[in-house]
């Protein structure tokens, strides 16, 4: 994932509970999770869902 480190991506995956759970959640709750700013959680989410 384009900005996340091991250790963020780590936590992320831990606070979602794995991958498949982490594709599912929106922008806004990816911005919830710890350490996460609105700007990454769109990266994030963009990223996961380019495919």
């Amino acid at each position: 994932m384009a900005g996340v480190g091991p250790t963020r991506r780590r936590d992320l995956l831990k606070h979602f509970g794995g991958l498949q759970e982490l594709s599912r959640a929106s922008i806004d709750e990816i911005a919830k999770a710890p350490g996460i700013s609105k700007k990454l959680a769109e990266s994030i989410y963009a990223n996961l869902h380019s495919e």
